[in-house]
């Protein structure tokens, strides 16, 4: 692409965007249809009262167990690993047939009330757009990745209505770095894939904020809450991480498994049938909601006891959902189990502290936020993320010490990983990437020392001669000592063959030179070259 690289690399992020966003509006559509089939026409063919629930997931697990997955094992489970892992060791390439079983396992299994986001998925499909449109238009490897984030990104902003936070989850947990010259084109995908949702969509927020902010004495109280759910994250991805494991070792076919987990999810959800633990369950966290919003009573410890027993039907849901390769996000029920943890504290933290009363709901948003960020290593997009969600950012200092303090509390026992990451090391499967490494090699360790110069005075021919001779494609072209530019094999390849014995090589020489220096390391100067589209310094 030239000069125009990033002309052309922010125009695809807006096309991988637009792509994204009408993906999420497609996804939430058919998830609909088929939540409507199931718990229409299936449901009421099958015999018995509430309890024949029950077998709609297991319906929904068996479909996608024994038809979807022997054609694309990839669709099981949490995708954004597989995603992760697609970017960090196969340069974003993502297989063609990817694409449609992903979305055909994800739709059956959370419209039949497995437990499980939309989001990851959505995401997913607007990565795979970019993925694929990428490799058509046979870009490099490094803009393939770029492309694929985009589609993320996008198709997460989407579900949220949160752009800001999605292009931050896209570079703080999925691709792992944080460079501007990344954040223009995420942005613009998600930019444009919030816009194209909400426009089919609306932009009503994903929960309903409260109307109450929190006073300044109390974010000693978000401390508190952070230190509690950073515990709770090690918690929760020790049951996801097992599960996962458990249903691995299981003697019964990989394709009956995903029936196996929907039965666990339909029996718990079987209790709670108005709280979302079947499906997303975002109707869920508004009735917990509504459920705290009042002044705290005589039936505060029934209440407490609920939301546990809510936050416990909820993870073990969701763990049984995807550990048994069930196709959905991890993402929704997180802040659902974080929310209704929140919400229960807030109750608590009403009795220590009297300006608390009636928070509970300011509480249980930042639980979601706190929850996420520990357990996905994520506390910069979830401050961001929560924000957008509830169109409200009053509670941003809140979410800074909250998100703050859980992660650092969950960082204490996962060591670096994630929700995301725990399983691919159990695989052998590491993220911490080339760049970790290079960070710590010095470019004096790696520059070569003998370097081959040519005089700015020599011809175009004597130039061609000395890469064969050497057999190397770049030259510095010095003169006393001084560095004038640099000339390469395609700037030689410019000159017609009648005029290389009278063209000079100071005529085609490069004159701004990047350079790099001793002391640096070789990541600043790997980020130099990709910025300015160049293969030496």
């Amino acid at each position: 692409m030239g000069e125009n690289r990033w002309l052309v690399l922010d125009t695809l992020a807006i096309v991988t965007g637009l792509a994204g966003g009408l993906g999420a509006v497609i996804f939430r559509r058919l998830v609909e249809s088929v939540h409507h089939l199931f718990f229409g026409p299936v449901l009421a063919a099958l015999p018995g009262g509430d309890e024949r629930m029950v077998l709609l997931p297991v319906l929904g697990g068996a479909v996608v167990g024994l038809t979807i997955l022997r054609f694309a094992p990839e669709a099981r489970g949490e995708g954004i690993p597989g995603l992760m892992e697609s970017l960090h060791k196969r340069g974003g390439r993502i297989r063609a047939r990817s694409g449609p079983s992903l979305l055909l396992a994800s739709i059956v299994t959370i419209g039949s009330g497995g437990s499980a986001g939309r989001d990851s998925p959505i995401a997913q499909i607007g990565a795979y757009f970019g993925s694929i449109l990428g490799q058509r238009l046979r870009l490099t490897v490094a803009d393939v990745q770029i492309l694929a984030i985009c589609g993320f990104v996008a198709g997460l902003a989407g579900t949220f209505n949160a752009p800001l936070g999605s292009a931050i989850f896209g570079m703080e947990v999925v691709m792992r770095r944080f460079r501007m010259v990344d954040a223009v084109p995420l942005l613009l995908s998600a930019v444009i894939g919030a816009a194209t949702a909400s426009a089919f969509l609306g932009t009503n927020p994903a929960f309903t904020p409260p109307e109450i902010d929190l006073v300044l004495a109390e974010l000693w109280l978000c401390f508190i809450l952070g230190l509690v759910l950073g515990a709770v994250s090690l918690l929760w991805v020790a049951l996801a991480s097992g599960a996962e494991r458990l249903f691995e070792k299981l003697p019964l076919r990989d394709g009956l498994k995903p029936a196996l987990g929907g039965f666990v999810a339909g029996a718990a959800g079987l209790y709670f049938l108005d709280y979302g633990i079947m499906g997303v369950g975002y109707d869920g966290v508004d009735r917990v909601l509504s459920l705290v919003s009042g002044p705290s009573g005589s039936d505060e410890i029934p209440i407490l006891l609920f939301l546990l027993a809510l936050a416990a039907a909820k993870a073990l849901a969701t763990a049984s959902t995807l550990g048994s390769g069930g196709s959905g996000g991890s993402i929704g029920p997180t802040l659902y189990i974080g929310a209704v943890v929140g919400a229960g504290l807030g109750l608590i933290f009403a009795d220590v502290l009297p300006a608390a009363e009636g928070h509970a709901p300011t509480y249980a948003l930042l639980g979601a936020g706190a929850l996420f960020a520990g357990s996905a290593g994520a506390p910069l997009t979830c401050v961001v993320l929560i924000s957008e969600m509830t169109a409200d950012y009053a509670l941003l200092p809140s979410l800074m010490i909250a998100c703050a303090t859980s992660y650092g509390i969950a960082q204490m026992g996962l060591k670096g990983s994630t929700i995301y990451t725990l399983n691919l090391l159990r695989r052998g499967v590491t993220l911490e990437t080339e760049e970790a490494v290079l960070a710590r090699v010095p470019v004096k360790d790696a520059m070569a020392q003998e370097v081959v110069t040519v005089d700015p005075d020599a011809t175009i021919r004597d130039v061609r001669e000395r890469i064969v001779e050497h057999n190397i494609r770049g030259f510095p072209v010095v003169k006393d000592g001084d560095l004038l530019g640099i000339v390469t094999f395609d700037d030689l390849r410019k000159v017609p063959e009648e005029r290389q014995d009278e063209i000079r090589v100071e005529d085609v020489a490069v004159k701004d030179v990047i350079v790099a220096y001793p002391e640096e390391n070789m990541k600043q100067v790997m980020d130099r070259l990709y910025q300015n589209n160049v293969g030496r310094l």
